[in-house]
């Protein structure tokens, strides 16, 4: 796999993680786009493996909530640096009660209930008009696959993820109305990331640990100062951090599990324009340059 092809988008967790565990870090920083300044960004070296790494919520923990990240700038600026595959970590509340804390989840659909968010590049023009079937990279999912089977990582493989609005947690009437849409998780940070992804041909898979079981899903008393405040108990919080300790092992495992060519259908979102002329093959061009 070619070297920094691969980048990882963390919660507000995983740069925690980062002295610990990394063998070299460099600080990149923000990278500037037509949208702003991104999230800073990292280049990560663990054993052989190499790849980006970008805290979506800020370097030193929960800064930026969910509804004010820049998703497009911190996409653009990843696309700038040569990246063509994001697995984004997540955490998002179990509406399913099969579901535990700490325990992985690759999604294979979500619902977007988020509201006023930027969610595409092509804004005002006729572009991004582009099928969301499957929504995240088949290839990067057998990637993870293997990579976590490498790891002896349980995970699940199927699930359905609704993105709200935030940064507020949800009511129990929106968690029982999420349940009869067929919804498995509830969180607030993939949408509009992928989308945004595919429209600049980057494969894109969220790996979800769950934190959480939702409001309603289970009767729990309200501890006020608490993370949740009381919806997660403390042996479920060991689960979470055990979970999330992963992060960069899984990354590192990635880059020996990805192949080297992209045969999916994300490499190929913005054909139907490249071919009738309406984009050239420089993606700068498709929303301005610098």
């Amino acid at each position: 796999m070619t070297r920094d092809s691969l980048a990882m988008i963390g919660g507000s967790s995983a740069h925690k993680l980062l002295k610990e565990q990394a063998r070299s870090v460099n600080r990149l920083g923000p990278v500037p786009t037509p949208f702003g300044l991104s999230a800073s960004i990292y280049r990560v070296r663990m054993r052989e493996a190499h790849f980006l790494f970008l805290p979506r919520h800020g370097e030193t923990g929960y800064d930026i909530a969910a509804p004010w990240v820049n998703y497009r700038a911190n996409i653009y600026a990843l696309k700038e640096q040569g990246i063509s595959r994001i697995v984004a970590w997540t955490g998002p509340g179990a509406l399913n009660a099969s579901l535990r804390p700490g325990e992985y989840v690759l999604p294979h659909d979500v619902i977007d209930h988020t509201q006023g968010r930027e969610s595409s590049f092509f804004k005002g023009t006729g572009l991004g008009f582009i099928r969301q079937s499957p929504v995240f990279c088949p290839e990067m999912r057998t990637a993870v696959e293997r990579a976590l089977t490498g790891l002896r990582l349980a995970y699940r493989d199927f699930g359905v993820y609704i993105c709200t609005q935030g940064p507020r947690l949800e009511t129990p009437a929106e968690i029982k109305l999420y349940r009869t849409w067929g919804a498995d998780m509830v969180g607030m940070t993939i949408a509009p990331e992928a989308f945004l992804a595919r429209e600049l041909e980057m494969c894109y898979l969220p790996i979800c640990y769950i934190t959480n079981l939702a409001e309603g899903v289970r009767e729990l008393p309200h501890r006020p100062g608490e993370l949740f405040e009381g919806l997660l108990e403390k042996a479920e919080s060991e689960a979470v951090e055990g979970a999330v300790s992963r992060f960069f092992d899984i990354g590192a495992a990635l880059f020996n599990t990805t192949p080297e060519e992209r045969l999916c259908p994300c490499s190929l979102a913005m054909e139907r324009y490249r071919a009738t002329g309406r984009v050239e093959e420089d993606w700068h061009t498709w929303i301005g340059k610098l």
